[in-house]
């Protein structure tokens, strides 16, 4: 029996309009579908047709859009990633003036994003899914990319004014540390903030091009 939700009708009707926002908004209606079958289901039970129901819209769609299911895994974790990475960009914002603040609560939030996010525990838990765990090891890349792209700005273009080559350096460095924990969740995010924060503050301390506070 199939006990999957079923909570849109699927006519995979959406109003006319610029297709690059039509393209974001049906991700966005995927991604949140996704999340919500995760919260009751193991990845390895949730199929396309199950998304696709669940999203409202036709398995046409859903495959031409993501090619597969691996291709829909994918784009789920770059999503994902930006959306971590968005966490330090933010913290960035918010504290100017205060690297080693903006950094702490950041990479804090980075962690415990990740952390309860329902395809980070689908992985960490139950049986070992090798298709989720190549996303996030040796077929990482993509995502690595993908933070250093929301980071670099935040560190080039906010109130830090690093140098672009630096801060890309920087941001990759970040990202990279990053994701390499989601795999392998540390026991004390706020400890290993702290300790990332020491490691990473002094560097662009020397490179920042505005008087910090400490």
């Amino acid at each position: 029996m199939d006990t999957m939700p079923r909570h849109r009708p699927t006519s995979d009707r959406r109003s006319p309009g610029d297709p690059r926002g039509e393209r974001r908004s049906l991700r966005s209606t995927v991604f949140e579908a996704m999340h919500e079958l995760l919260g009751s289901h193991d990845w390895p039970s949730v199929t396309m047709s199950d998304v696709a129901k669940a999203a409202g819209l036709s398995r046409q769609t859903l495959y031409s859009t993501f090619g597969n299911r691996q291709g829909l895994a994918q784009a789920y974790a770059l999503q994902l990633s930006e959306t971590f990475a968005g966490e330090i960009r933010d913290s960035i914002i918010r504290h100017p003036g205060q690297i080693e603040t903006a950094l702490n609560e950041g990479i804090n939030g980075f962690l415990l994003s990740s952390r309860n996010d329902p395809l980070v525990r689908a992985l960490l838990t139950g049986d070992i899914k090798p298709d989720l765990l190549r996303l996030i090891t040796t077929e990482a890349g993509p995502l690595i990319e993908r933070a250093t792209e929301v980071l670099t700005p935040a560190l080039s273009d906010s109130w830090m004014r690093i140098e672009e080559a630096q801060a890309r350096l920087a941001a990759s460095i970040i990202a990279r540390i990053g994701i390499s924990f989601i795999s392998l969740p540390p026991n004390d995010p706020d400890q290993l903030a702290s300790g990332l924060t020491e490691v990473i503050a002094p560097y662009l301390q020397k490179v920042i091009q505005v008087d910090v506070q400490g």
